[in-house]
């Protein structure tokens, strides 16, 4: 026996651990690389779906700010022009003013929390895809005790050839 053979046996020898993982890597490399890289894909889609209704939220709530803003400076300049004509007949007007503000308020804040409502909708639906899809992937993965008492029988016949 050569000088290599005998030093990559005595390698072997003192780290078993090196020579089972590179069994385990030899069977089992690829087929770890494609589930790896299947939760890695659905982490990602659950990222930019999260980003995109985060983003939709964003938006929504801008939209609305400016929304109410508009509403504000709206009321506000026409109490301007109330508080400088007839303030008896004004004071009706601003009254009517402040009940469709009241109304339209009420109305954002019933659309915030349906719009709050589908966003929780969407989030529990993607976190049950997220479960069912890292269910599916424990299940496809190969049981490690199962997986021990075949490489141990593999290293057995080895050792006996």
């Amino acid at each position: 026996m050569s000088k290599r053979g005998v030093v990559e046996e005595t390698k072997a020898a003192e780290n078993p651990d090196a020579h089972l993982e590179q069994i385990r890597s030899i069977l089992f490399g690829q087929q770890m690389l494609e589930f790896e890289r299947q939760l890695a894909s659905l982490e990602d889609r659950l990222q930019a779906t999260a980003t995109q209704m985060n983003q939709g939220l964003l938006e929504r709530i801008t939209a609305l700010e400016s929304r109410l803003v508009g509403l504000l400076e709206q009321e506000a300049q026409e109490r301007q022009i109330a508080d400088n004509s007839l303030q008896g007949s004004l004071d009706a007007a601003v009254d009517n003013l402040e009940g469709k503000l009241a109304s339209q308020m009420k109305e954002m804040r019933a659309d915030l929390k349906d719009q709050g409502k589908e966003l929780n909708k969407k989030l529990d639906q993607l976190g049950s895809h997220l479960q069912t899809a890292i269910d599916e992937l424990r299940l496809h993965k190969t049981d490690r005790k199962t997986l021990a008492d075949l490489l141990a029988n593999m290293a057995d016949k080895l050792r006996k050839d």
